[in-house]
């Protein structure tokens, strides 16, 4: 299938194809693997993955197929100096070509609905790659397409079929690390980001990421939840900190 004109303009036989497979997909992993094998990438994608930006400003990976970006527990967040990071913040594809970062060649493409980012879908490039994977007239219909399957299969499901975590395993903090756990105390006393990286001498950015580690382990999706149940499994042994009195 010839998938662009002479000119340059987009074929109509590919906005078919990029149709074709979303009607056939079944969950997120599905789209993903079908984005990967589809004659739309032309072999110089292995790796289809999907975002969500929640209330805190935290890409989470949500479900892909193929080579990954980064290792999956990694945190980010949409302030950091990252591809997909930056195409959450300037709401624009992102083009990081293997050619300049070995291993981490990737076109990062923001997930709008109502021009808000709820999102990032990112195309991880084979090492080989030099130029765009796709046709870049493609993009906003990609966009278009990975924000429906996003919100479509996320509401339907709560989490769609192939996603990074085990939805299956009791979180109960076992997989804390002794740093996490020293965090998860230093939260429970109200100290926020900064005060705990100053205190444990470890920067703004890591307490970040270690805090996204800590409500995945937990199962919980905020401050005052991870205390409260990190004291209910005995991981915070220290007291709360007594209520502050209101003045008269």
């Amino acid at each position: 299938m010839t998938l662009t004109y002479g000119d340059g303009k987009v074929a109509l036989g590919s906005i078919e194809t990029m149709l074709d497979v979303l009607v056939k997909s079944e969950s997120i992993a599905d789209f993903c693997r079908a984005i990967v094998h589809s004659e739309l990438t032309q072999d110089s994608v292995q790796g289809c993955h999907f975002y969500s930006l929640d209330s805190e400003s935290h890409l989470k990976p949500v479900s892909g197929y193929g080579r990954t970006y980064l290792d999956s527990e990694v945190a980010l967040s949409a302030w950091d100096d990252d591809p997909i990071a930056e195409c959450i913040r300037k709401k624009e594809f992102e083009f990081l070509a293997p050619t300049k970062s070995p291993n981490r060649g990737v076109l990062a493409i923001p997930l709008l609905k109502d021009s808000i980012p709820v999102g990032a879908l990112a195309l991880v490039l084979d090492p080989g790659v030099k130029g765009m994977p796709i046709h870049e007239t493609l993009i906003p219909i990609l966009s278009k397409l990975g924000t429906y399957c996003l919100t479509a299969f996320a509401a339907s499901t709560g989490r769609s079929t192939g996603s990074y975590s085990s939805s299956n395993r009791e979180a109960n903090g076992e997989d804390l690390t002794s740093r996490q756990v020293k965090i998860l105390e230093l939260m429970s006393e109200g100290m926020v980001n900064v005060e705990i990286a100053r205190e444990l001498m470890l920067s703004e950015s890591t307490i970040r990421q270690e805090t996204v580690r800590i409500y995945r382990a937990l199962g919980v999706p905020n401050r005052g939840e991870a205390a409260k149940k990190g004291r209910a499994l005995g991981l915070i042994k220290r007291p709360p900190p007594p209520l502050r009195s209101t003045p008269e």
